[in-house]
């Protein structure tokens, strides 16, 4: 009977080899993942663009305030769901991208920190401040006062109007920011070095 010594050695792979091929913890997003976070950033940007842009001028236009409460109604009250629904899939998408990057780059996760809580500090930031006051706390007030038939007040009401310009394009700004920050995250991980992999043993 042949000895072992006397077959070729045979490496065991890895417990990172195997994600890498598994795909269950890459260095990068899975190609799933990446879709879904970059089209909710992109329904989210374009929505609320097309509301600062286009929306709420031609509303700011109408000068019955009667009209003008019943149109923005009408069309605050999709982009409510959709902007927080493109924002939640978003962050999930992202949250669960860093855990794959945590699994991938064990102890040289810590190169990424920095970026990536500056882009999940933003996010943040851009749901509770600005997307979180012109939904909730400006747009969701003119569509129940409108299902609710209120009194209108014209002079509030336009006030109102140029806060949520003001609120939709500061949002705006930050949802580049955030783009950008992950643009400067996908370079570090096309630059960086590769993820740390345990050695392979003979198999005896």
């Amino acid at each position: 009977m042949a000895s072992p010594d006397s077959y070729p050695a045979l490496l065991v792979v890895s417990k990172p080899c195997k994600r890498e091929i598994g795909g269950l913890a890459t260095r990068h997003m899975d190609p799933v993942t990446r879709l879904v976070h970059l089209l909710a950033l992109a329904v989210y940007l374009g929505a609320t663009v097309a509301l600062a842009a286009i929306f709420l001028p031609a509303m700011e236009a109408i000068d019955d305030p009667a009209l003008q409460r019943r149109a923005l109604a009408r069309g605050l009250r999709p982009y409510n769901v959709l902007s927080f629904g493109a924002l939640l899939a978003a962050l999930a998408s992202g949250w669960s991208a860093i855990t794959d990057l945590k699994a991938a780059y064990g102890p040289a996760f810590g190169q990424l920190v920095w970026l990536l809580a500056g882009k999940l500090g933003l996010t943040f930031l851009l749901i509770i401040l600005p997307a979180s006051y012109l939904s909730f706390g400006l747009a969701h007030r003119l569509v129940r006062a409108e299902l609710g038939d209120l009194p209108v007040e014209s002079e509030k009401q336009r006030g109102m109007l140029r806060r949520m310009r003001g609120a939709a394009w500061l949002a705006v700004a930050i949802t580049v920011w955030v783009a950008w920050l992950g643009l400067r995250l996908t370079q570090t991980l096309h630059a960086g070095p590769p993820a740390p992999a345990s050695g392979g043993h003979s198999v005896s």
